[in-house]
């Protein structure tokens, strides 16, 4: 085996091998700025994000450095940046949160775990092949639930920027007791965390290459030690561990892993969705390829060793890569500067956080989540008129009265509806031929297409299974039963059904039957391949006769032409 045969191999599993021969001076430089910049935007994320989930700032920064560095062995993407979610804290908040009885070490512990279920979920998802599952999640509903996680993420900040009591309940709830707390409101609290906000926003638009969380991390902690905010009544993130984590394995009871595995099974459908949807963006940017199963493969070993590591749960978010990207990353090196970047300030700089304000952090993580709450593509889906937009709405308002976990569910059955939905019931077209032409298309679309005498041409515009069989056998009868001309023969196109299901195929053997009663042929036209084999291994080919399989549809007519015609000339005269 030749070493570029075996770099190929090895690149299959450890994509490293591809892309490490291929650094240059000039990329590597790049890459380490554009890892400093990074992890100027990770530090104060990932304590930020860590306060959502509910855990110490420092687990955050645990699950960034193990997140970043493990992924960048791992990963196909050359730009994702493997760290702690908002969307995932908040789900794991949620999940965890009735679990740890207010003992703060186990809800770390049960975090940890969380991280370690979901890494040996995404493991078993690329083991058998499970990318695609991702898929299932429609764009219209993953908007309406991620418009949804940011509103709650952000009402959730909303009592650290007023300097009050955190509400209990759902959304509205909280809602309600942030506006009747309001004349509780702490001046010197709002004035720190408006003037964060202000800072973060100004400078995402004049200068959106400089971390703005980063900047107001430090102006943050001048600014409360120069004026003593912590004696004013503002609270601080106060100690924070020092050091590299310790590694092992989390300790909780057997009894609590089924709802920390279900709950991993809700959140790891959104961290992948999430994953892939900024791996591909940036791939398709700098024209390489992503490899779903293999990412599934490296986020999987990231929350693995995030687990390990007393983290939680990590995943490809968009604004951590689209930072990476523009600072100029051509290779995950910049991922491993950051992580190492990371692991010097659990070392060195943690002290330096203990007067952090934590308005601060509850600024950060609203900049952070406002971008999700994408109104301008609501209103795009209004202006489309497909529907879309009440299917996003049910899936944003599922999230705010049901809450995260739940509302997700929502979510996937929503699409799974729909799904349902729009392939049970395509619609079906009678087609006709243009003048002068072998093209078939939709009569109602173009009224110019002339119908074949003595023929039905029908067209299933969607796959022909189970969900549908009867109703397009329905569609066939009434078309025959309201035809103004007689009728002689049905043809059936088949060229969007790549397979058939038994319950399709009995319904066309019942079809069949029935129309040759009423003496009229059934034929076929764009029989493909599995779906003629099929045909073949039930015997329903040789009851058909092949010759009532055609390859293309005017074959079908041409035969059909010349046996009218035949027939006609037989008819005796008067």
């Amino acid at each position: 085996m030749g070493a570029e045969e075996s770099r190929r191999k090895w690149s299959r599993y450890l994509p490293i091998a591809e892309w490490w021969p291929s650094c240059s001076a000039t990329t590597l430089r790049a890459d380490v700025i554009a890892g400093i910049a990074l992890a100027g935007l990770l530090v104060p994320e990932g304590m930020a994000y860590a306060g959502i989930a509910g855990v110490p700032p420092q687990m955050g920064l645990y699950s960034a450095a193990a997140g970043l560095l493990v992924y960048a062995l791992f990963g196909s993407s050359r730009q994702l940046a493997v760290t702690p979610t908002s969307g995932s804290a908040a789900m794991l908040a949620v999940l965890v949160g009735p679990l740890a009885l207010g003992d703060p070490a186990h809800y770390a512990a049960l975090a940890s775990a969380t991280a370690l279920l979901a890494g040996l979920l995404f493991l078993l998802g690329s083991l058998f092949k499970l990318g695609f599952v991702a898929e299932f999640i429609s764009k219209p509903v993953l908007k309406g639930f991620v418009f949804g996680l940011a509103l709650t993420i952000m009402v959730k900040q909303a009592p650290k920027m007023l300097g009050i009591e955190r509400g209990q309940g759902d959304f509205f709830d909280q809602v309600w007791h942030i506006l009747t707390s309001l004349g509780e409101t702490h001046l010197w609290t709002l004035a720190v965390g408006i003037v964060t906000l202000a800072i973060t926003f100004l400078m995402g638009s004049y200068l959106p290459r400089i971390p703005s969380a980063l900047v107001v991390l430090v102006l943050g902690i001048l600014t409360a030690g120069q004026f003593q905010l912590h004696a004013k009544g503002v609270e601080i993130v106060g100690s924070i561990q020092t050091g590299i984590p310790h590694f092992g394995i989390p300790l909780v009871s057997r009894a609590e892993l089924p709802d920390l595995f279900a709950g991993a099974m809700g959140i790891v459908l959104i961290v992948v969705s999430e994953a892939l949807a900024a791996g591909r963006t940036f791939a398709a940017k700098y024209r390489y390829e992503i490899t779903p199963n293999q990412e599934l493969a490296a986020i999987g070993a990231a929350n693995l060793a995030s687990g390990l590591s007393q983290g939680f749960i990590v995943g490809g978010g968009m604004s951590g890569t689209a930072a990476n990207a523009a600072g100029g990353a051509k290779t995950p090196v910049s991922s491993i500067t950051a992580s190492l970047l990371v692991l010097l300030t659990l070392l060195f700089l943690m002290p330096l956080f203990q007067n952090l304000p934590e308005a601060v952090l509850g600024a950060i993580v609203i900049h952070a989540v406002w971008h999700l709450a994408d109104i301008q593509e609501l209103r795009r889906l209004t202006q489309l008129r497909t529907g879309s937009i009440w299917v996003a709405l049910t899936a944003l308002g599922g999230v705010l009265m049901f809450g995260i976990l739940r509302g997700l569910i929502l979510a996937v059955a929503l699409t799974l509806v729909v799904l349902m939905k729009r392939v049970s019931a395509p619609n079906d077209s009678l087609l006709g031929r243009l003048p002068g032409s072998n093209v078939y298309v939709d009569t109602e679309r173009y009224p110019e297409a002339e119908l074949i005498p003595g023929l039905l041409i029908v067209r299933p515009n969607g796959p022909l299974f189970f969900a549908n069989a009867n109703r397009i056998k329905n569609r066939v009868r009434t078309l025959f039963k309201e035809s103004p001309r007689p009728i002689q023969s049905i043809l059936l196109d088949l060229g969007t059904s790549p397979e058939i299901d038994v319950t399709s195929l009995d319904m066309l053997r019942d079809l069949r039957k029935e129309l040759k009663e009423s003496e009229v042929e059934l034929s076929f036209a764009r029989v493909l391949g599995p779906v003629r084999d099929l045909f073949q291994r039930s015997g329903f080919l040789s009851d058909l006769g092949a010759e009532k399989v055609f390859l293309v549809i005017h074959q079908a007519v041409d035969a059909h032409l010349k046996k009218r015609l035949a027939n006609e000339a037989e008819r005796p005269p008067g």
